[in-house]
């Protein structure tokens, strides 16, 4: 008797001490302010990371849903920085293999790419991940859409889907970027990132 009491309080202090992972619900949506008119005074929690040459800005005028939209522009064609609007998600983390897919609509004004690796993308990087070795320090893992689309054009989404989320994140940040290279301007709205 007292073997099996025994057993049952090592077996439930081992489970309490198995971590537990949660999985967030499929359509659980992890960024604010996706359609930037939550707030009137700015576009928070989305950050423009400025670049000499580049003008990020938001438009009261042009948006494909809610009252507003991000862009970027660029007249130099020799410029060789990016310019990026970013949002960092630190709340639940979807659990390793869940899936993820960002959205976002994007709309252009006279967009010329000037080299093969010219383009507009949207970026997703996870952190922090381990190494081989087991340390965090400066780990992540970065995934990118990228697309080549030229000219005047209408809304248009782009998708980047994660089929399985890394271990051991801690944050995730979305970017919205115009690469090197690429002149005219770009929209962006409607930005989703979506547990699946």
């Amino acid at each position: 008797m007292k073997f099996r009491a025994l057993s049952l309080i090592t077996i439930i202090l081992l489970s309490a001490c198995v971590e537990q992972v949660s999985l967030l619900p499929a359509g659980s949506q992890l960024l604010r302010n996706s359609d930037f008119s939550q707030s009137l005074d700015n576009v928070s929690p989305w950050v423009p990371i400025s670049s000499p040459g580049f003008e990020l800005g938001i438009s009261d005028e042009i948006f494909r849903s809610g009252s507003r939209s991000v862009f970027i522009e660029n007249t130099d064609i020799f410029n060789e920085n990016t310019g990026t609007w970013t949002q960092v998600y630190n709340g639940s983390i979807p659990g390793p293999g869940q899936r993820v897919r960002l959205r976002a609509y994007l709309k252009g004004e006279n967009i010329r790419l000037f080299t093969p690796n010219s383009n507009v993308f949207i970026s997703l990087r996870f952190s922090p991940v381990k190494d081989n070795s087991g340390s965090l320090a400066g780990r992540f893992i970065s995934s990118q859409q990228r697309v080549r689309i030229e000219g005047t054009f209408d809304w248009t989404p782009i998708e980047l889907v994660v089929n399985n989320v890394p271990e051991d994140v801690e944050s995730v940040a979305v970017f919205l970027v115009m690469g090197s290279r690429v002149t005219g301007k770009v929209y962006f709205d409607d930005v989703t990132l979506s547990v699946e």
